[in-house]
C-alpha cells in the first residue's frame, strides 16, 4: 500500500510545507485591482444597456 509507507507520509509533509510557504495570496496586488475593476466596468455595462 503506497498510502501507508513512511516515504509517501514524508513526502505529504513537505509538499504541505511547501505549500504554506507559499501563503495564501498567490495573486499580486496590481492584478487584484484590475480584476476588480474589470469586474465592476461589466457590472455597469450589463445595467446600462
Amino acid at each position: 500500500m503506497g498510502c501507508c509507507s513512511p516515504g509517501y507520509r514524508k513526502t505529504v509533509n513537505e509538499e504541505e510545507e511547501r505549500i504554506n510557504e507559499k501563503g495564501s495570496d498567490t495573486l499580486p496586488f496590481s492584478l487584484k485591482i484590475i480584476l476588480i475593476a474589470a469586474a465592476a466596468a461589466s457590472v455597469i455595462v450589463i445595467i446600462l444597456i
